[in-house]
């Protein structure tokens, strides 16, 4: 398993574990296996009404042929970056930034995945494309993680973004209400992240209210927002122009 670290926008690295190749064709069969109960089941239901393949052909495409194709994408998607196997196995799907990825690189992942399965059949070695891109890249990626901008991470984190002031706020329309907070630095900006989760753990209103006085003085910023929600709303701030300028 390679150790994977992600330069965040704050000079913090992320640090992930890879999930080696064991585990994620454990997550596979599992997920293989989840797929062709579905079809038995469904195939099993439908023929039960008398609904042959030839003469209800839409029906057994709708119920059965569709759910199972895309059953990678809705998964993962629905998931955040698991599939039911992935989730017992305690396993990822992560854009290269460590965010969660985008439904655009879920889609390409699949698209990948479908252009790869017919080779592996013709190649007689179920496993043989898969396993040489993930075994010859440094981060243990297929050939759709290549193309796409993910990995595939243990969820088990040697640094996680929660412990830092990243949030992500590239899937939402957040609309930042203090620019002056850009005057502070991603030291200052760590601190206040620490001592609000210290607030917050000791339920300590009167420091997150020294926390928000401080800052509030030292920007000049006027705001009658509770102590803690203001403090939160200046990290989100802080992530938002940040980003944006890199």
């Amino acid at each position: 398993m390679a150790d994977i670290k992600i330069p965040t926008s704050f000079n913090i690295d992320l640090e992930f574990e890879s999930a080696d190749i064991v585990k994620r064709f454990l997550a596979w069969l599992i997920d293989f296996a989840i797929r062709a109960c579905y079809i038995l089941l469904a195939y099993s239901v439908l023929t039960s009404f008398r609904m042959d393949m030839d003469a209800h052909l839409v029906i057994y495409i709708i119920l059965v042929f569709i759910p199972v194709t895309f059953y990678f994408p809705i998964t993962e998607i629905s998931m955040n970056g698991s599939t039911p196997g992935k989730k017992i196995l305690h396993i990822q799907v992560v854009s290269m930034t460590g965010n969660a990825p985008s439904i655009s690189q879920h889609l390409i992942r699949w698209i990948f995945r479908i252009i790869e399965t017919p080779l592996y059949f013709m190649a007689l070695l179920p496993v043989l494309i898969p396993l040489i891109t993930i075994v010859r890249t440094p981060y243990n990626q297929r050939l759709g993680d290549l193309i796409a901008g993910t990995i595939v991470i243990s969820t088990k984190r040697k640094g996680s973004i929660e412990e830092t002031i990243f949030r992500d706020l590239s899937n939402s329309d957040y609309k930042p209400q203090f620019p002056q907070i850009m005057k502070l630095s991603d030291r200052d900006m760590n601190k206040v992240k620490e001592l609000l989760d210290r607030a917050l753990m000791a339920k300590d209103d009167e420091l997150a209210a020294r926390v928000a006085y401080r800052v509030k003085d030292v920007l000049h910023i006027e705001s009658d927002l509770p102590h803690t929600y203001f403090l939160e709303t200046v990290l989100n701030d802080y992530n938002y122009y940040t980003t944006r300028n890199n």
